[in-house]
């Protein structure tokens, strides 16, 4: 190890010392809300492949929420999350959050989700988010485990990687506006940004966008814009004021691609085609 390897590797054990998880904050504070966390993650996970219900990615959210990005000591622990948590965040019943929590268990530990392999590889990489997952019905929370597979994407990253408040989510009704949320998210451009939600995706492919939300192979088109991307653009326009504009692109006489431009702004308008800047 060179003297700037070890210079560096110091200051990150004194950062880590310094800095404490939001994990330990939210347990040693009872009036902590976890809605004032931060989800931190990796852009391929963000644009993974996979579908949860918002039981599932509430619970998913939260409990990425109460990792610190830049600790090391967050790898083997169980996070938990408590019905009393996942009321107070998500707005919900307390019966609702321990129907929520019950329900989101096995979902966390079996369903898998899928990346592209790294370095522009060929080939899918395949694993789940949890590897164990614990409802403890007389304390009324869960206790997970992050798989290690998972980890890397959740902590210790240098680049390539995406934060939102947790906050700007709860009110999200429907997983498929949660998870476009977060796929614009890893497409903010910082340099442009100056603090806003502000970014564009040149020609992402339909089918792909639609694995990204774990749409059913089913949905022709006409169908995934109305029911999905509509709704998700409706969702997002109102509750997260963030305009979205789909812009079609067509490989012969068939729509393969979208270019997306999007914007956070209750007063600003994105310029739609010719120029008309006219709300949709």
């Amino acid at each position: 190890m060179s003297d700037i390897d070890r210079l560096l590797r110091k200051i990150e054990l004194t950062r880590q010392k310094k800095s404490k998880s939001s994990n330990e904050l939210a347990s040693a504070d009872p009036l902590y809300e976890i809605a004032n966390n931060s989800v931190t993650k990796g852009h391929a996970l963000s644009r993974a492949y996979y579908r949860f219900g918002i039981a599932e990615k509430r619970c998913m959210e939260a409990l990425i929420s109460k990792l610190h990005p830049m600790r090391g000591d967050n790898k083997h622990q169980d996070i938990e999350l408590s019905a009393l948590e996942y009321s107070k965040a998500y707005g919900v019943s307390e019966k609702t959050a321990y129907r929520d929590l019950a329900s989101a268990v096995d979902t966390l530990m079996h369903r898998v989700i899928t990346t592209d392999r790294e370095e522009n590889k060929k080939g899918k990489r395949v694993f789940t988010l949890m590897s164990s997952a614990e409802y403890k019905t007389d304390e009324g929370k869960i206790s997970c485990e992050f798989n290690y597979h998972v980890v890397p994407h959740l902590i210790g990253m240098r680049e390539n990687f995406s934060s939102y408040p947790l906050r700007k989510a709860v009110s999200f009704s429907s997983s498929y506006t949660w998870r476009l949320y977060e796929i614009l998210a890893s497409w903010v451009d910082k340099r442009k940004a100056n603090g806003r939600f502000i970014g564009w995706i040149d020609k992402q492919s339909i089918e792909q966008l639609r694995d990204m939300l774990g749409v059913p192979s089913s949905y022709q088109w006409v169908h995934f814009q109305k029911q999905i991307l509509d709704v998700a653009e409706k969702e997002l326009r109102e509750k997260a004021n963030i305009f979205i504009h789909f812009e079609r692109v067509k490989t012969g006489r068939k729509i393969t691609h979208l270019n997306i431009k999007f914007i956070e702004d209750d007063q600003q308008q994105l310029p739609l085609e010719g120029g008309d800047t006219t709300k949709k």
